[in-house]
């Protein structure tokens, strides 16, 4: 980076910016096949604040299911999931939906053991959304990209799903590292660049509900803190591109 845009980078106020999933842009992943579920386009430079700064990564990604109650109000029903359920230490491991209000946890407490939830419907054939953390073996990236570009991307981080859903993140912390030689600037996003995560897992990934009814994944994580630019760095995107 030459010192001219160095130096404007410096001279440029900065806030820190605690990012969680509402940030990001959502997309439906094809199951079992890479796609990506989430971007972040930023307007500023953006620093991705990791190790060295003692800041940790907080991350879950639910599964999403649906299922539908039946014409009998007030009944307790049970459905049952397509995955096995991991009780994270870090997140609710199962958030209903009924439409679009807010149920919480299922009705019974041994999900993990049958697979299977209860919910009581005071109404009658409402949709059950649910998101939960599925026993699922799986990859997720992290990466940086050029306006969203495939043919221009770096890698900042690759994690194991069930790992990550079983690890107490609290006890002990995932990081963004930074130390690839030569790239002092590698934990950086300019303006007019994505921040893009990409999952292979073998289970449907979504934020909200398809039908629209409001409900989302209150459970998912995707936490991580920020430096934000207060102004544009003028020759700050093809500094960092340079070096990708």
């Amino acid at each position: 980076m030459s010192g001219n845009v160095k130096q404007r980078l410096q001279e440029t106020p900065r806030r820190k910016r605690n990012l969680d999933p509402r940030a990001f842009n959502w997309s439906v992943n094809q199951n079992g096949v890479r796609s990506r579920v989430a971007r972040l386009r930023a307007d500023v430079a953006h620093k991705i604040l990791g190790r060295g700064a003692g800041e940790s990564l907080e991350f879950a990604l639910p599964a999403y299911e649906s299922f539908e109650t039946d014409g009998s109000a007030g009944d307790q029903e049970s459905f049952t999931l397509s995955h096995g359920v991991i009780e994270s230490p870090n997140t609710d491991p199962v958030v209903v939906w009924l439409d679009g209000d807010y149920y919480g946890q299922p009705d019974n407490d041994d999900y993990a053991d049958t697979g299977n939830i209860s919910v009581t419907d005071d109404g009658t054939n409402s949709t059950v959304h649910v998101f939960y953390i599925p026993n699922k073996a799986g990859t997720v990236e992290i990466e940086k990209a050029v306006d969203g570009s495939t043919s221009k991307s770096q890698n900042l981080k690759t994690v194991s799903v069930k790992n990550i859903h079983r690890k107490n993140l609290s006890e002990e912390g995932v990081y963004f590292e930074f130390n690839s030689p030569g790239q002092e600037y590698e934990g950086f996003i300019a303006g007019d660049m994505t921040l893009d995560v990409y999952a292979d897992v073998p289970y449907i990934v979504r934020y909200e509900d398809p039908d629209g009814d409001g409900a989302v994944a209150t459970n998912a994580l995707l936490n991580f803190a920020t430096l934000q630019a207060q102004d544009t760095v003028n020759g700050f995107k093809a500094a960092v591109t340079g070096e990708m």
